[in-house]
């Protein structure tokens, strides 16, 4: 579906954040310019009311109440009338008055609290609803007005109107046509929704435009990991911007894609590395048996033929047995969790290897003190083992290989060491890769097949401990394992 796109969903997110927004903003402006018209209207309701009290009262004596004398009418100038004019002349100005504050669009109308009509201007409705509206919002009638007028702005069908209650058992209402400013504010109000939608419309229009510059790289990622995918494994994804979350994530796989090509190629050699290794056991095999089988030999002849046949099937096994536990370790095979001692397992393999060493023409030296460590002690023994037989066997007659153990700095420390050839530099950062032999002098058939390093390596890896070595050519190399002390 178009919503499973990341830019339709950032561009709903922006269309529902711009709506909200525009919407609570355009509504607000709406609602304060309303109010401010409707106070406009209102202070000139108030301003009419002030200058047509006194007026009425002139009209209707004693509108005003009968606790106070009548309020002077107003001149047009908004003066008091002198008091010396007579009550004819101070009618005649009243009207007039009421006649100005009627030409400025305002209506007015006296009531008493029944609803009976004392008094309406011309341009004032005749909608009997509007006193019943007007009464119902007075929320009382009490048969004497309260003791000061009292004041209060409603709004009526079509109508904005200024109660004024004064002193008795009237109503005045000072009213103002709402048609214009109904008209006025609903023009504001669609022209308020044209322009929020057009607001809307080109906030997403460019939130489509920054989202597609925003997810561009996100599509170069995904045409270089499919171009990897297709078997372009040299390709790298293209990082301009590295401190950006997009440029780590590229990063990120950058790094993932070369493990895994470096992965894909290590299994690659390592497939091919253990094909030739497995192939010279089986090439003597079926060779020296299919001599044998061609014709009579005699037992003598046998015997040899069956020894070499012996010797190339024990070849393929130790490769096998080596294969299976580097391939448990990479698997990640638990180790035991038994206690035991280096010193204890050094001074076995010392014993273990004299034979050799004297074998070799090499003088075999154990310096043992205790080492405890928590481990599997076969596969430690082993470790031993190798290093030791490594030293031997790689070197000229004479060498002399020490095996010390100890405690140094917290951890539980084995040493091999030898006085031998040493291993040149260019050798030394490949010494642990599979299949890899520093002594390219060494037949396939002879020599081993390569693993005994990788395996030590991984072993002392799976214990939690490190191994490192220095070399320095013609004098010698030296192994050092270090192990958690139990």
């Amino acid at each position: 579906m178009v919503f499973h796109s990341i830019r339709w969903r950032i561009l709903a997110w922006n269309f529902g954040l711009l709506a909200a927004t525009a919407a609570v903003l355009l509504v607000a402006f709406y609602r304060h310019e309303k109010q401010a018209r409707l106070q406009e209207l209102d202070l000139r309701l108030r301003q009419e009311m002030t200058r047509g009290m006194g007026a009425l009262n002139e009209v209707i004596p004693g509108i005003a109440g009968p606790r106070g004398p009548a309020i002077p009418a107003t001149r047009p100038n908004g003066k008091a009338a002198p008091r010396g004019d007579n009550p004819d002349q101070r009618a005649t100005k009243a009207k007039s008055a009421l006649a100005e504050v009627v030409g400025t669009g305002v209506w007015l109308q006296v009531v008493d609290l029944d609803g009976k009509s004392l008094y309406r201007s011309a341009n004032a409705p005749t909608e009997a609803d509007l006193v019943t509206q007007a009464l119902a919002d007075l929320d009382a009638k009490p048969e004497e007005g309260p003791a000061r007028p009292q004041d209060l702005m409603v709004s009526l069908t079509g109508h904005r109107v200024l109660l004024h209650r004064p002193p008795g058992r009237n109503l005045v209402m000072f009213g103002s046509p709402t048609a214009q400013l109904d008209a006025a504010l609903a023009v504001l109000a669609r022209s308020l929704a044209l322009a929020g939608i057009a607001i809307v419309f080109v906030g997403c229009g460019i939130g489509w435009v920054l989202a597609g510059r925003s997810l561009k790289p996100i599509d170069r990622i995904a045409a270089d990991a499919e171009g990897i995918a297709a078997g372009d494994f040299g390709r790298k994804i293209d990082v301009e911007d590295t401190e950006s979350e997009l440029g780590r994530l590229a990063l990120v796989l950058n790094d993932t894609f070369g493990k895994m090509n470096a992965a894909r190629e290590h299994m690659a050699q390592f497939t091919a590395d253990a094909s030739h290794e497995l192939r010279t056991p089986l090439t003597v095999i079926l060779s020296d048996s299919q001599g044998a089988l061609r014709q009579e030999r005699s037992p003598e002849e046998y015997r040899a033929t069956l020894e070499t046949i012996k010797q190339s099937a024990l070849r393929m096994k130790s490769i096998s047995d080596a294969l299976l536990e580097l391939a448990q370790g990479d698997a990640g095979k638990p180790v035991a969790q038994d206690p035991c001692d280096l010193a204890d397992l050094a001074d076995e393999s010392v014993a273990l290897l004299g034979r050799v060493a004297r074998e070799h023409g090499a003088k075999l030296v154990a310096q043992l003190e205790g080492a405890p460590v928590i481990g599997d002690a076969g596969r430690l023994g082993r470790v031993i083992l190798n290093l030791s037989i490594n030293a031997i066997l790689h070197n000229d007659a004479g060498v002399t290989v020490t095996v010390t153990t100890g405690v140094a700095d917290g951890f539980s420390e084995l040493r091999v060491a030898d006085d031998g050839r040493g291993i040149a530099p260019e050798n030394l950062e490949h010494i642990f890769e599979r299949f890899r032999r520093v002594d390219a002098s060494r037949s396939r058939h002879t020599g081993g097949a390569g693993l005994g390093l990788a395996i030590v390596k991984q072993t002392v890896e799976a214990h939690g401990g490190t191994i490192a070595v220095t070399s320095e050519v013609g004098q010698g190399t030296v192994f050092v394992v270090r192990l958690p002390k139990a």
